[in-house]
């Protein structure tokens, strides 16, 4: 357990910071004692006291305060290291899967005689996971440009209504196979870059599928509030926990244990969403769904 301990570092540098605390505590208590000896006249010794109190109170302050620091930054870093180990698990996951599937896709129609209809399943199959293939590493090239700052938007104007109705349209026969989507889009127009806008939306519509039951309702309502454009995905899943809200747009957080793999995802998605949206002078707001699941409301300022 000892030597488990003296591989810490931060076991080793509180150590340090005790020796120093008692070294710098007798060295007081030294010269405190010669100065009483020197210094016979009680209001010299007690300036002198007074000074030696003062120089070490500021010593003792400056001391924890850059302990407070040193930890906080050793958790910081240790943080996120177990995020960055965290999120290279799931990655690796992602990527093996969908390529594992395609391959066992293809040779399906390789080696068997197939009637049209298995045919055709076999295709919707294996388009739905080149998708999610395609989104993953979309996300991982964009998580990156941001990182780097090199991620530049092209707006340019958007009917982001009929958007968003095609863009659903050529899901339906794979990530949103089986959900209920229920769509209620105002004619709204915005500056925008199509890009960004179709990972925002892809990302919302991954999560709002993967944290809630096959044949759930998806609701998608766009509207417009004097100069404000407002638009609202909503869910029946499980929901995020108040307390948790506020870390979800953390680049590499999940909510649940990421051992448990309970779903599939990098912690990417939303760290993603987040930026994209702020680029387009947005802002995104998380409330509880009725009766049960989770809305995200975007606000773009016009």
């Amino acid at each position: 357990m000892f030597k488990h301990r003296l591989k810490n570092p931060l076991f080793l540098f509180y150590l340090l910071v005790v020796y120093v605390v008692a070294q710098f505590s007798w060295w007081l208590y030294l010269i405190a004692s010669l100065y009483g000896k020197i210094y016979t006249d009680p209001i010299i010794l007690e300036k002198k006291t007074l000074m030696l109190v003062g120089e070490g109170s500021v010593f003792v302050i400056i001391l924890f305060g850059g302990v407070f620091m040193i930890k906080r930054a050793y958790k910081k870093e240790h943080d996120l290291n177990q995020m960055q180990e965290s999120f290279l698990l799931s990655v690796s996951h992602e990527l093996k899967t969908p390529i594992a599937s395609v391959k066992l896709f293809l040779q399906t129609l390789q080696k068997r005689d197939l009637d049209e209809n298995k045919k055709e399943e076999i295709y919707a199959q294996s388009l739905s996971e080149i998708q999610r293939l395609e989104s993953l590493v979309s996300n991982l090239l964009i998580s990156r440009s941001i990182e780097n700052k090199n991620y530049f938007l092209n707006k340019s104007p958007l009917q982001l209504d009929a958007f968003i109705e095609s863009l659903i349209g050529s899901l339906k026969s794979s990530m949103l196979k089986n959900r209920k989507i229920n769509l209620s889009l105002n004619p709204v127009e915005m500056q925008a870059d199509k890009e960004a806008m179709t990972s925002i939306l892809v990302n919302l519509l991954q999560n709002a599928v993967k944290y809630s039951p096959a044949e759930s309702e998806i609701k998608i309502n766009l509207s417009k509030k004097n100069e404000e454009i407002i638009l609202e995905i909503s869910d029946n899943g499980i929901g995020i926990e108040d307390e948790k809200k506020k870390y979800v747009f953390n680049r590499f957080y999940r909510v649940e244990n990421e051992m448990t793999r309970k779903s599939k995802g990098t912690g990417l998605g939303l760290f993603i969403v987040d930026y994209l949206v702020e680029q387009h002078n947005g802002k995104i707001e998380l409330k509880d769904n009725s009766p049960q699941g989770l809305s995200v409301i975007l606000h773009f300022r016009k």
